[in-house]
């Protein structure tokens, strides 16, 4: 039990350490199914932890506290219920691919109100850190005054970044790198301002 227990008390200090990480410095642990398997890990051995102290009042309050948890992010429309399965399983992660020995690309979709966009991962051995994002908003808005709608939904752009069917490192300097988006003909090329972490330039051939 008390193996359990500190088992239990480890993968919760990862978790958290790795949450507030990400949060605050977009830094996880390498790989885009390592952090899932820390969480799904946790919400196992919580369920095992509540099984042997069931006895205890505390296992009583933390299985109401993640039932409550559960309840709460349904009932807005389900939508951070969505957001936790989408981004906690494989259903998110549209494309994975490694670009070379340094970056990693990926596009994932973790909201049903949104397009998948494109995030940019630069890897640090057993951990990584993401270092851009491009979204379809964001590529709507490149080089203009304004856009005509409000919602990332209401786009309607002839090659979307979801449809992508891979993705290859172009080039990359001291300041720029700059992604293909392979759809397969045309092609987007995005070219990002590594300093300023914005977009530089878009081509399409």
């Amino acid at each position: 039990m008390k193996t359990s227990l500190y088992i239990f008390i480890l993968l919760s200090i990862l978790l958290v350490a790795d949450c507030i990480a990400y949060y605050f410095y977009q830094i996880s642990l390498a790989g885009y199914y390592s952090d899932i398997i820390l969480l799904w890990l946790w919400l196992l051995m919580s369920l095992v932890v509540i099984v042997l102290f069931w006895k205890k009042i505390l296992a009583k309050v933390f299985l109401g506290l993640m039932v409550v948890t559960l309840v709460l992010s349904i009932a807005p429309m389900g939508l951070p219920f969505y957001t936790f399965i989408l981004s906690m399983t494989s259903a998110g992660l549209r494309l994975d691919k490694d670009l070379n020995d340094k970056y990693r690309g990926q596009i994932v979709g973790y909201g049903v109100m949104v397009y998948p966009w494109l995030e940019i991962i630069e890897k640090h051995g057993l951990l990584e850190r993401k270092i851009l994002e491009c979204t379809e908003m964001q590529l709507e808005a490149f080089g203009k005054e304004r856009i005509d709608v409000k919602f990332e939904t209401q786009l309607s752009p002839d090659l979307k970044i979801s449809e992508a069917k891979d993705l290859f490192l172009k080039s990359e300097t001291d300041s720029t790198i700059a992604i293909t988006i392979f759809y397969g003909g045309p092609n987007k090329t995005i070219t990002f301002d590594k300093i300023n972490k914005s977009l530089k330039y878009i081509s399409e051939k």
